[in-house]
Parts: C-alpha cells; structure tokens; sequence
C-alpha cells in the first residue's frame, strides 16, 4: 500500500475508529479504578492497536506525536493495558506492544517513553491511580491496571485453590498477608501477576476476594456469576481451565459457604487499655465450650483460652484477646490440636509504623490507608511524614512494654501518602475515593451474641457514593448461609442510601446474622456482617455495676422487644458473681441465644513482665512484688473524668494518687505506703460511693499443704473469693497443672486420676471468675506449696507409666521413649521438680535423646520458652551434633524455633539456593546478616556486644543510669542477627557480670578463649577471627572476655558436630560453662549458636566450591 493512500484514506479511517472507540470509553473511565475493567474484546483491541501505531507512525514522521495521544487519551490508556491483558506471554511489555501496533521501528527508551509519558497523561486526565510507588515508571502502572493478564490466570487460579485447601476458611486478606510475607511464596506466577498481588493494596484484595467467590460458585453444578464484578475474562478462563481439568474443583461448596467464612486470627488495638493486642475469632465448634489458642510471639509459646458461657446453646467458645506485653515481630496463631497456623507479622524493623482504623483493626502494609481517622503506632524517635500535615486527634499512652513507642489519632485530611521521615521509609498511600458504607445504628448496649459480636436494634442501611456515575452490585443473605434475600445492580450519578428495600422481601422483625456485600469498581467494595434482634431493647438497674466487696453490685435487667418476637426471659436478676446471663430469642422460624451484659466498671493492672488483662473485680496486688506493678486503669461506662484514688489503711485515707490521662493510676506513687503499712486499700470515690478498687495484702495464702485421703489440705488457709489450686505433677511434669478451685475449709478435691500419683507440687492463686489466668508450666519456688505422697501417675499407657515411675524412684530408666517430647520436659525442670535427682533424670534422659534422629523435632513439642530452649539442647549435648537429614517441615521452625531450626537444617545450609525457602526463612528471622554469611563473605557485624574500654567505664555508672540508657536502646524488634540484637543481647550478659554464675564464667573466660583461637592452626582456620573480633583489646582475662567466651563455645560445638574430634573433647569439657552461661545470657548464647553453624556451613560450601573448580580446571575438554 503506497504510504500517500495510508495518509489520505488509511489515516482517515484510523482516525474515525479511535473518535469511535474515544467517545465509547472515555465516558467509562471516571467510573472504574483500574482499566482492566473496560471490557474490550480481541478484535476490537487489536484493531485500535493498528490504528494507533498507524498513525503514530505518520505523526512521528511529522514530530506532531504528541497530538495523537492528546486527542485519544482514552483509546491510548485502554489500548496499552488490553496489550498487558491480551498479548502478554513472558518477558517484558515494550516488544508486545511494538507487535501490536504494527510499528517496527519502535526503539527503546525513546517510543518507549512516549507512550508512557501519554499513558500517564491519561492517567492524570480521568484521575485514575498512578501507582507512582512502582519501581518502572511506565511499565509499573501499565502492568498495574492490567491486574492480573489472561496468560497468568490459571496459575493465579492454582495458587487460590491451593491455599483453599491447606486453609479452607481464608479470605483474600489473609491471603494476601500469607502471599506478602516472603517473597518466594508467589514464585509459581510471572513477573506481572506477582507484582500485582504484592504492591496492589486495595485493588490486590478485592481481585482476590471476587476470584476466591468466583472459584467457590464454579463448584456449584449451575453456577451464578451475577454480582461478582469480574472482568468476564476471568469467568471465561475459569470455564475454560475447569472444562479441560485443570482445576481442582471438587469440593462441593454450600451456597453462600464463603461468605460465612470464619474470622481469621488478626492485630488489633485497645487504645485505652490493652494496647496492642492479638484477636482471636470466636470458635464455632468446641465441644466443651473451650477454645484453647496456641500463640507464639518470637518464639516464646502461650496457651489462651476462651470459655463459651452455655454450651448447650453457643456451642462455641467468644472471641477474645492476647495482649502483646512488648513489641514484637511475628506471632504464630493456631487452635489447640489444629495443623493450621496463622501467621501475623507484627513491628517490621524496616518500617515500624502500625497503622490501626479507628476501631482497632491493623491495616497491614499491603493495604492503601483510608482518608479518615486512624491510629498511628511507631517509635517515639522517629517523626511521622505526610504531604500533609496530619492533625493530631488525642495521643494515648501504652502498657509500660512499650515505652518508647508513640500512640497517636490523626485526621488525613488532604493527605495522598504518610509514612515515617527515615531515609527510604516506605510511604503508605492514602486512597481518596469513597466506598460504600454499612450504615448501623448504635448497638444495644450490654447485649452480644455468644460469640461477642455487636447486636442491632434495627436494620442496617447501604450508603453509596457517586464521585462519578457508578454502577454497584449489592447482595444481602443470611450470614448461616442460604439464598439471597436482596440482590440488585444499581447505577448513580449522585450519593444513595438504600434502607427498607433491601429487607422489603423479608419476614419481621428481623433476628439473625446477615451478610452484606456491595461491589463496585475493584477496590472499592465493602463486605460486613450485621447481627440485628429488630426492636430488642434493654433497661439495667443500676445503670453501671460497681465493684463490690464480692465483685459487682447486684443488678437487674429487663427487656422489651416488637411484637412477633419472643425471649424466653423478659427479667434477669444479677448476684454480685454474676456478670451476665443468656437469653433465648425467636422471630418466625428462627431462635438465637443473645447475652445480656448490664454495663459495669472494670480494672486493668499493668506490670513490666506479662500482658494486661481487665478483670470486673477489685485489682489483688501482694506486698512483696508490688513494685512490678506500674499502674492501675480504671474504667466506668459513661464517666469520662475520674477522681483521685485514696490510699487508705484501716479505712484511713494515708495518700492520693490522681489520675495522669483516662482512668490510669501510677501504682509506684505508693511504694512507700505499702513498704510501710504491708496492707493498703484503694478507693474511688464515684457517685457518691466510695468504692474499692484494689487491695494490697501480703502474699502468702497458707503455710504448707498435706494429703489426706482424697483430698489435699492447705495448712493455715487464707481463703478468699476465687482462691484456686494449681495441682503439678512431679511424676509426670509433661502434664498441664490441673486447675482446682480451694473449698472454704482449705481442702482441695483430687481428681481421680490425681490420687496417689506421687509427689505434687501446689500454687494458689486467687483468680477472676470471668477471665481466664495464665498458669506457669511450673511454680517458682517462692510460690510453692510441696506435698509428698506415694505412687507414680498411671498415664494413659505402659510408656507414661514407666516414665513417671521412674522419676518417682520406682523402676529403671525405661530402655524405649515414643515421646521425646516428655523427656525434653524433664531435662528443662528437673532441678526444679527434685534437685538431688536431677543430675542423673538429665545423664538418662541425655543418653536417649542424643540415639534418636528426630530428638531435636521433639523439642518443639515439648513447648519450652526460647531461652530454655537453648539451655535444653547444650544441657543434653545435642548442640554439638548435627540431624542426619533436612525435611521440609523443619524449615518454619526458623520463625518459631530458630536455634532448633540451625541444627536440624544444618546438613542443607551449605548448598542453599538463592531463591530457596530455606534462604527466606532465615532471612526473615535472621536478616541480611545470615545471608551474607551463607553467602561466603565475612560476618557484617562480627564484633557487635564486644566488652571493651567502654564496657568498663559502663561498669564504673550507677545502676540508675545504666537503666535510662538501655531502656532508650532498642525500641524497635529486629532480626536475630541484627547489631542491634546482638548487642541488646550482650547487654542482658552485662548485668549478669557479678553474678554467682557471672562470676564464676569470668574465671575460666580466658582458658575457654584461647583454646577457640588455636582453630587457627586447624583446617577450620579462619574462623579464630570471629572469636577474635570479640575479645577485649587490651586483656583476655575476667568479664570482658564472656561475650568472646559465647562465640567460642558455639564454634566449638558447632565444629565439633562437623566431625572434628579435638572440638568434641573440648565441647564435652566445657559443656557446663556452656550451660550455665546459656542459663544467664540465652539470648546472646542462642545467637551465637547460630552464627556459628551459619559460619561453618558457609565454609563447608567455600571448600566444596573450591573443590568443584578445582576438578573442573583439571577436566579435558
């Protein structure tokens, strides 16, 4: 074709397609957030494409480019994303759009840059997201507003189900947090849908969230895709992978089963309280009414429990709460018994700022935050940073864990991106456009359903925005699951509320959960459930329950509701032990318990040492520790100033403390008092009455305790309300304490599996009849009652038996152990249970661990606290041996269980892939440092808890100073092998230098040194200057020398269980240094325990690549 025919016609008839094509999407774009919405078919893209290129290629002969992009922004934005959707197969994008516009002298950077400066243009022109975070400056946001492109669907689809299967209750933020934590999770998809699911924010999660129900209704034998808001390529790929079997579609989905997917473990925020705390969703089937919650954060395990109120109609356990006593970086969530784990990322040391909605819930850093306001939580030494200055709303204080952290409420009005002012912090975008809202009224106060959630008295209503016209997709059904009760597509070109419509088809009153979705452009969609008891209403007498002497004041409550309702008790009567009751409402066909909660006060004690927890009874505080307690938090429904408290002995007032904030008091104003007077009460005065807010009284609850028949008999009994036994079992300390409560005459009822089983070891404590206390795997002596008895713990087979007769002195150390966990636990608290017995229980014990391949595995299951851990495994020598094999399920243990994890992955470490598992692990867990190291290269921060002159001059301070300068140290949690970490470890051995066990170490330092820097003459030379980089510059001997003595301990062993047998003879040697230098510095020892398998493994893999060349060089060719 002659190129003056393409200038006079051709150029015509391109022009008049792209004015077409110009004047039918353009009106589209204000409505959608990303152009993958704009629907174009092949043909239609392919033929806009031609006409692009054809007439670029005439205006660029011209230099008039420019004006072709600027008459057709539309047709240029819709055209280069369809070539991202369409045409994209591997690569990068330039040489697919260079084929689709038929151009082929289009040359890189300079075409290139034209179409993406005008697709940017475009962008700016229909206010769409420019995604200007993204590293490509073109490329990004192309790719970006293509989502995921059609080539990439069905391993996107793959990756949905896979997870579906391994987590059949996850939603698309879970999903999306699991996928973010570590970059090789999303290694099975290309390059384009990785980077969409990793940096979209908003977009990712509800693309996810309408694929993972597109997925679910395709399990249906007639699907419906109405409502979904997919574009219809994702449908018609999903048919046609399904059609082929290249889906795993085969369980069989209830209607509506997804939507009445179970809440996630999750962060949250207690901002006048709790502060940072863990969520934990109700749990709809537990069998007795207990939910047991497993949650490790940094290793160091809990057991959080959650009681259903009435079984026979919750049939499951409330939501509750873990606070989070100090930062943190990662806690691991799992039901009791249950294989799957949630894990929660919680303070990046990369970008320590948490952002928290208004009511609580964390906004993970995948997620754009919203124009409102929100909670800022960071380290108070850094500064936040917007383009535009954030209003402060009211700043709140922390539990004392957290001092050094910053918790504030700002307003974002008029703010794109916030972030922390620190080189390279990342900044979090803030979206502007509105979504649609779910409109409630207040709920009824004091009344829940079992599972904690808020109930309405009347029916929500849906709020929809309209910047622009926009069509939404609503559907309203029963949360139980069930058929739609409303489901419509509405277009607005201004602001809707939707109210009685939407339950104009419904029976009334409404009673029940419901599900309410509204879709709209990707991004913008809302999803919530509404639990409405329509025209419920309650009336409490008194209005709040005090404390009382018993725990609350008595009270009533009575309930109103409309006609059609019924409740099985319309008055409810409340004694002072009482905090609530449970209701039976019915509507029609349906019935739903409801707990009816009168409003009441409540108290908060905060330590330095455990979370906060509220209790609605007067705080009990013993004499001899009241100085770990900080202050005490008081909160009454409706009064928002509270007066002084008076400290009041023998009902005189001796002190007041008034309140610094909301309700909190700082306890340590009285130490005073209570050094002198032992015994104190705290009172508030509050609505004319003064009421006991807490008490003060010396800790001991009885004198000793003996067994009589059936019974064991606390001598001198203290007995107060909630006292309660902790039963522990010296025969068999694997077991959990048996919990019982003390009977008025100081008797305490054995179970019947307990009654002769031996000597047991008691602690009372007085607990909270509503909250459930944490029990210690074992008393401290301090706390301990011990009660000699005959027998041995029967178990529940011939292995437990024989174990626990052993350790009560009635057979021989059996020959065979199935559950080394149990042997685990009585190397860990053997001194502690019989400390003459001890030496020998551990030597036994030992000896069948170290013959046992999957010793180290069991160790996790025995539950041990990180720094116990450690002291474990050099305790019975298994430090120094290696697992003969890495599975793939050690590979987690590095979040979990980190020094465990090094020895049992140890035989993989020299040969580790740069895009392994294994390597993300441990650099989640260890940082940069760890890779560096496996790497090859030198450890970065060899030197770093180095005692040196500076160390000694610190010795030479006040305690008191050395305090303030810790506490201002580290802030902010960091990967194992970070400087910081190491030295914050370093510091812990520094105040345990003048220790008996300090002492003792800092004599034998410089023998222990020495011997680890002759590795220089060794075939492991080279590692000596690891020990080296520690050692004081001026002298070997005394405490300076202890973090050297750390590093050389763990070379030692480490090289030892590598095969050399002079390190053997010296680990065996030194092994009870070792130990007691992990008893008092586990951090530091659990570090460089690790360091020194990180080390040695790098060499093994130096000396096999040298090898490997070295037989290459000498290969023919």
């Amino acid at each position: 074709m002659p190129n003056s025919y393409l200038s006079e016609v051709g150029a015509r008839q391109f022009a008049e397609l792209l004015d077409r094509h110009e004047a039918e999407w353009q009106p589209q774009l204000p409505s959608v957030s990303l152009l993958t919405e704009i629907e174009v078919d092949q043909d239609t893209l392919a033929s806009a494409a031609k006409a692009l290129g054809g007439l670029y290629e005439l205006k660029v002969e011209k230099g008039q480019y420019l004006s072709l992009f600027g008459r057709w922004p539309a047709c240029v934005a819709v055209t280069l994303t369809g070539v991202a959707v369409r045409y994209y197969r591997q690569g990068t994008f330039w040489p697919y759009l260079k084929t689709a516009l038929g151009y082929s002298r289009f040359s890189v950077p300079q075409d290139s840059t034209a179409w993406g400066a005008a697709f940017l243009a475009a962008l700016k022109k229909f206010r769409l997201p420019l995604f200007p975070e993204r590293e490509q400056k073109y490329v990004g946001p192309i790719l970006m507003h293509a989502g995921i492109p059609t080539f990439c669907l069905e391993d996107f689809f793959t990756l949905l189900l896979r997870r579906h299967a391994q987590d059949p209750a996850i939603d698309a933020d879970t999903l999306l947090t699991w996928a973010t934590a570590r970059g090789t999770r999303l290694n099975s998809l290309d390059v384009p849908a990785r980077r969409f699911i990793q940096y979209g924010t908003d977009f990712a999660v509800d693309m996810i969230d309408r694929s993972l129900d597109l997925l679910d209704r395709m399990r249906s034998a007639e699907p419906d895709f109405d409502g979904l808001g997919l574009p219809i390529r994702f449908i018609e790929r999903a048919q046609e992978l399904h059609r082929e079997g290249r889906l795993d579609l085969k369980e069989r989905a209830p209607i509506g089963r997804r939507l009445a997917r179970a809440e996630q473990p999750r962060l949250g925020l207690e901002p006048f309280g709790q502060g940072v705390q863990i969520v934990l969703p109700p749990v709809g089937e537990a069998p007795d009414g207990t939910a047991r919650w497993n949650v490790t954060v940094d290793g160091v395990p809990t057991l959080v429990k959650s009681r259903a109120l009435w079984v026979g109609a919750a049939e499951g356990a409330p939501a509750t709460s873990f606070a989070l006593a100090k930062p943190g970086r990662v806690a691991q969530v799992s039901l009791y018994g249950s294989k799957h784990e949630t894990e929660i990322e919680i303070v990046d040391s990369a970008d320590p700022l948490m952002i928290f909605t208004e009511n609580g819930r964390r906004l993970p850093a995948h997620l754009a935050v919203p124009p409102d306001a929100v909670w800022l939580l960071y380290p108070g030494d850094r500064e936040v940073a917007a383009d535009a200055e954030p209003r402060i709303i009211v700043e709140s204080p922390l539990p004392v864990g957290w001092d050094g952290w910053r918790l504030v409420q700002v307003a974002l009005e008029g703010a794109t991106w916030v972030g922390l002012t620190d080189e390279g912090a990342r900044r979090r975008p803030i979206r502007g456009h509105s979504k649609p809202r779910v409109i409630t009224n207040e709920p009824i106060p004091g009344i829940t359903t079992p599972y904690g959630s808020p109930v309405h008295s009347e029916p929500p209503t849906i709020w929809l925005p309209a910047e622009t016209t926009t069509t939404w997709l609503i559907d309203v059904r029963p949360a139980a699951g069930g058929e739609s009760l409303f489901t419509r597509s509405l277009t607005v070109d201004e602001p809707a509320e939707l109210a009685e419509e939407l339950w104009a088809g419904v029976p009334r009153p409404l009673l029940g959960a419901f599900d309410i979705t509204v879709r709209g452009p990707i991004g913008r969609s809302v999803r919530r459930t509404v639990y409405v008891a329509e025209g419920l209403s309650p009336r409490y007498a008194p209005s709040v329950r005090l404390f009382s002497g018993e725990g609350l004041v008595a009270g009533q409550a009575a309930l109103t509701c409309r006609p059609g309702m019924t409740i099985d008790r319309y008055t409810l009567s409340y004694s002072p032990a009482e905090r609530e009751h449970v209701v039976s409402c019915a509507a029609g066909d349906q019935t739903e318990p409801l707990v009816v909660t009168p409003p009441f006060m409540r108290a908060l004690v905060e330590e330095a040492a455990g979370g906060p927890r509220w209790s609605a009874a007067p705080a009990r505080l013993l004499t001899e520790i009241f100085g770990e307690a900080e202050s005490l938090l008081i909160e009454v429904p409706g009064v928002e100033t509270l007066p002084a408290i008076q400290v009041q002995v023998g009902r005189r007032p001796i002190q007041e403390i008034a309140p610094s904030g909301r309700g909190r008091y700082n306890l340590r104003r009285a130490q005073d008092t209570v050094d002198e007077h032992h015994s104190v009460d705290l009172i508030l005065p509050v609505a004319g009455l003064s009421v006991l807010v807490g008490t003060v009284r010396p800790a001991r609850l009885a004198a000793g305790v003996s067994i009589t028949g059936r019974s064991l008999i606390l001598d001198e009994c203290i007995w107060v309300e909630g006292l309660t036994a902790g039963i522990y079992l010296c025969t068999a300390p694997w077991e959990e304490a048996r919990i019982t409560p003390v009977e008025k005459d100081g008797s305490i009822p054995l179970p019947d599996d307990l009654v002769d089983t031996g000597r047991l070891h008691v602690r009372l404590a007085v607990e909270d009849p509503w909250v459930s206390s944490e029990w210690p795997r074992w008393p401290h002596p301090r706390e301990m009652l011990i009660c000699e008895a005959p027998g041995c713990y029967t178990g529940a087979n011939s292995e437990e038996r024989q174990l626990s007769g052993y350790l009560a002195g009635m057979n021989a150390f059996p020959t065979e152990v199935s559950r080394l966990d149990r042997l685990w636990t009585v190397v860990d608290l053997a001194n502690r249970i019989d400390y003459p017995s001890a030496a020998r229980w551990i030597e036994d014990c030992a000896s069948l661990l170290r013959r046992q391949p999957g010793a180290i595995r069991s160790l996790t299951d025995a539950g041990l606290p990180p720094d116990r851990n450690v002291v474990a495994l050099i305790t019975t020598g298994i430090a120094a041996t290696t697992a003969a094999q890495c599975l793939a399920s050690d590979i987690p243990l590095w979040r979990k269980a980190p020094v465990a994890a090094a020895l049992l992955t140890a035989s993989a470490l020299a040969d580790t892939p740069e895009d392994s598992e294994l390597l993300e692990e441990i650099r989640a867990e260890c940082g940069e440092a760890a890779v560096a190291i496996l790497s090859g290269g030198d450890d970065p921060h060899a030197g770093a808890g180095l005692f040196d002159q500076g160390a000694e001059l610190m010795a030479r301070q006040a305690p008191e100073m050395l305090e303030s300068l810790w506490s201002a140290a580290r802030v902010v949690p960091a990967a194992l092998l970070d400087e910081d970490t190491r030295v914050t470890a370093a510091r812990l051995l520094f105040d345990q230098r003048n220790s008996r066990d300090g002492r003792k170490l800092a004599e034998h330092a410089e023998r222990v040194v020495r011997e680890a820097l002759a590795l220089r003459v060794t075939e492991f030379r080279g590692l000596d200057k690891y020990v080296a980089a520690r050692c004081h510059p001026n002298r070997l001997d005394g405490w300076v020398s202890l973090p050297a003595m750390s590093i050389a301990l763990a070379l030692i062993a480490r090289i030892a269980a590598h095969g050399h047998e002079g390190c053997r003879v010296l680990e065996e040697r030194f092994r009870p240094l070792w130990r007691m230098l992990a008893k008092i510095a586990p951090d530091l020892t659990t570090i460089d325990l690790i360091r020194a398998e990180l080390l040695v493994a790098a060499r093994d893999h130096n000396r096999i690549s040298t090898e490997d060349g070295n037989r290459s060089e000498g290969r023919p060719w």
